[in-house]
């Protein structure tokens, strides 16, 4: 790998993996990498993080709006196919496509019936609009699998996303949500007070890697 074209995406703090484009065979491919975390990190966190999210890529194929050709490079790295675009973070409300939150909607509804909930969508990174104006979603290292929680919690998990969606509907796009919506999210954000986890707990803090 290191002898191929590659581009450093961003690099992680001490607990997050290195983001980096590569090319291979014409194709590009995103890769998350773990090993140049510190020695136990890598070892325990990073493994347990590449696993549960190549996990989540396999459980959720197929689905338009989920990044594609899941791979494990080795313990410590996934990949799957790079998708040109750009996070909702870094887009303007003027480059966001009139149905694009409908069709976001209707992606983590198509996520939750095979059972996974993402846990962090009101983090803007993790949501693209890619070069056809539909979205994507990433970073599924906060993602549970629902066949191993009490049902008693997978509707409050699935209202965690779910806030995600409204939360940036209502500041990027206001003027198409309608007050239905605008009402669920006034709700779901009562009952999200008892949530106790906010994303993944590691390397939340301090600078990255050099």
């Amino acid at each position: 790998m290191e002898e191929l074209p590659a581009q450093v995406l961003s690099r992680g703090r001490w607990g997050n993996a290195d983001l980096i484009r590569l090319v291979f065979n014409s194709n590009q491919y995103t890769i998350k990498d773990f090993s140049p975390c510190p020695l136990i990190v890598k070892k325990i966190w990073g493994k347990w993080m590449v696993r549960r999210e190549y996990r989540a890529f396999l459980r959720l194929e197929g689905i338009k709006g989920i990044p594609e050709e899941p791979f494990m490079l080795d313990a410590y790295a996934v990949g799957y196919r790079f998708v040109p675009g750009k996070t909702l973070r870094a887009a303007g409300a003027d480059e966001i496509p009139d149905g694009f939150f409908p069709e976001l909607e209707e992606l983590v509804h198509r996520m939750h019936e095979r059972n996974i909930v993402h846990l962090d969508l009101r983090n803007r990174r993790n949501i693209l609009i890619d070069e056809q104006g539909s979205p994507v979603l990433l970073d599924f290292q906060s993602c549970l699998d629902l066949n191993f929680i009490p049902s008693a919690f997978h509707r409050l998990l699935k209202e965690v996303d779910l806030s995600g969606v409204y939360k940036s509907w209502l500041g990027l796009r206001p003027d198409l949500m309608d007050e239905a919506r605008k009402d669920r999210l006034q709700r779901l954000n009562r009952r999200r007070r008892f949530w106790i986890f906010r994303g993944y707990p590691m390397g939340t803090r301090g600078g990255r890697r050099r």
